[in-house]
Formats: C-alpha cells, sequence, structure tokens
C-alpha cells in the first residue's frame, strides 16, 4: 500500500510546524513534505507523486494561486485535493480560488480543531482517506472534482479558548513592573486612541495613562475566532506590544493570530501572521479588564514587511 504523501507549503516556518503536527498527528502513517515557496512546491511535486497539497497564498515570487493554476493545467495533478490557507477572507479571493480550482480553504489565524475538521473533510471527500490511516492505499480515482467545500475562513466555526488551553496572565508585581517602564520615545499621542486603564467603567471614556505614547490602533485576530483592537504602545518590525479591553474569553498564550496593518495614505493592508508571546494584566487582580499584549511575528513576506516598515515610520 502506497503511503499518503502530503505536501506543505509556506514562507513562515512558523505556520509550516502548525500544520505539519496537526497533519502527523492525525495521519501518523502518511509522509509529510514541505516547501517555503511555490517555486519549491512544484519542484517537488516534479519529482514526487503527492497526494495532497496544503498551500499559503501569500508568498514571494510564486504565490499559492499560481501553485494552483499550474497543478490544475498539469494532468498529473488536475484532480489533487488542494488546500488554500490564507489571512485573505474577502469574498474577490474566495472566488478567485474557486476559479483556479480550489478544492478547500480555510483562513488565518485557526485552531488545530478547525483545521484538522478541514482537512479529514477535504481527503474523506477526494481520497476515502480517515483519520489514522495515512498507510491506507490512495486510489487515484477517488479523486473528485475540485469544487469549494465551505469557502469562508475560520471564523465559520468558533471554538472557546485556543489550542493551548487556558492564557496566562501575569498579575501583581510584574504588572506594576511593566507600568513603570519608560514609555520609548517619539510618536504623537493619538487624541482616539488613549491607553485604556482598568478604571473606566462601562460608557466612561477611557483615560490616557500618564507618560505613555500611543501610536495608533491595530486589528487582530486569533485563532480561537475572537478579534481585540489593540492601542499601540510600540511596534517594531520583529513585535508588536499593544494594550486592549478584555471583553470576552482570553486568547491562548502561543495562540495564533492576524494582524491588520493598514497604510493610510495608500489604503493597503498587510496581514501580518504572528502568535501571542505574552500577555499581562494592568491591574493587580485576577478580574483584570485592561492586557498588555505582545504579538511576535511570524511572517518573512517583503511586501508585508515593506508595508509594516513604512507605517513604523508614520508612527514612531
Amino acid at each position: 500500500m502506497a503511503a499518503l504523501n502530503i505536501l506543505v507549503v509556506d514562507d513562515a516556518a512558523f505556520i509550516r510546524d502548525l500544520v505539519k503536527k496537526a497533519v502527523r498527528d492525525t495521519y501518523p502513517g502518511c509522509e509529510i513534505h514541505e516547501a517555503i515557496d511555490g517555486r519549491k512546491a512544484i519542484s517537488i511535486m516534479n519529482s514526487k507523486t503527492i497526494n495532497a497539497v496544503l498551500c499559503d497564498w501569500e508568498m514571494p515570487e510564486v504565490s499559492g494561486i499560481e501553485v494552483l493554476q499550474w497543478m490544475r493545467a498539469d494532468e498529473r495533478y488536475k484532480t489533487v485535493p488542494f488546500m488554500m490557507i490564507t489571512s485573505r477572507g474577502e469574498r474577490d479571493h474566495v472566488i478567485k480560488a474557486v476559479q483556479a480550482g480550489v478544492s478547500e480553504y480555510i483562513g488565518k489565524p485557526f485552531t488545530k480543531d478547525n483545521f484538522v475538521a478541514k482537512l479529514t473533510k477535504l481527503l474523506w471527500k477526494h481520497l476515502k482517506i480517515r483519520p489514522e490511516q495515512g498507510k491506507s492505499a490512495v486510489d487515484p480515482r477517488a479523486a473528485g472534482n475540485a469544487g469549494l467545500l465551505g469557502a469562508q475562513p475560520v471564523s465559520d466555526n468558533k471554538p472557546k479558548g485556543g489550542d493551548l488551553g487556558g492564557a496566562s496572565v501575569l498579575m501583581g508585581a510584574a504588572a506594576k513592573k511593566a507600568d513603570a517602564a519608560p514609555a520609548a520615545p517619539g510618536g504623537e499621542e493619538s487624541s482616539n486612541a488613549a491607553l485604556l486603564t482598568g478604571t473606566a467603567t462601562a460608557g466612561e471614556k477611557p483615560k490616557a495613562r500618564s507618560g505613555v505614547r500611543a501610536r495608533g490602533l491595530a486589528n487582530v485576530r486569533f485563532g480561537s475566532g475572537s478579534t481585540a483592537k489593540l492601542v499601540i504602545k510600540d511596534i517594531s518590525l520583529q513585535e508588536l506590544i499593544g494594550v486592549f479591553r478584555r471583553d470576552s474569553e482570553l486568547p491562548a498564550l502561543l495562540e495564533p493570530a492576524v494582524l491588520d496593518i493598514v497604510d493610510q495614505d495608500t489604503g493597503e493592508v498587510a496581514r501580518i501572521n504572528g502568535y501571542v508571546r505574552m500577555m499581562q494584566a494592568q491591574e493587580p487582580h485576577p478580574e483584570a479588564e485592561t492586557i498588555q499584549m505582545i504579538i511576535r511575528y511570524v511572517d518573512d513576506d517583503p511586501e508585508k514587511l515593506a508595508t509594516l516598515s513604512r507605517f513604523i515610520a508614520k508612527v514612531r
């Protein structure tokens, strides 16, 4: 019996590792191949027989959509199942993926459970392979026409909490120490982006924290399906430090996240993939409402980093 061969394609090693672990845990007998970009993915498919492709959309040189178009034009891969993994869930991108022949579509960030649900549906529909059957023979006749299965981002299924359990929040002395840290120099105080404090009650206008400069706002989407609007305290090409008011369950530490960074002059949006590196309560009690968060980036896409650089130059 031939082993199930799955190709994972993403320019971010962190995302590749998440996907590979989920695949390996679900189909322990399968063989996993990986590529850092579309060009490498095509090279692998020319040298090996691949049964399913799990591929990022936005990659340098050769994008995920170009890989998909190449596959559908090649007789060997015309019906091979292809899952598009992307932080872009806009309707026009979904339509473009459908027209190119995508088999499944999942938006970043995502939970392991949500990803596995999509993957198992994909492989059962096209290859008649169930979980833990990675060593089962792959019947090419089982591959159906490439159609869209639930063409929508991960937010259509929103489990509570993250994959790694409840978030750990540093309290007490650690929070006080963070408050005492000096603000980074530069930047103008934003009139509509005052840093939130835990003293404001519902309906009150949040007060700016003395001595701390806000550097704008950033929207963040978590793998568990929740979102937050972060008031930016500091930002670099490696990570963002922001503050938000808790109004639902906190994300988990190390939970995948996507930051939407907008260039106000051009309207260009950089969707930066990352993860929750740290959370810290801003009040010294367990019911703290104001949380400081660090989002660490895992993206290496030059275009995204260029947009991020322009944003940083304007707010610092």
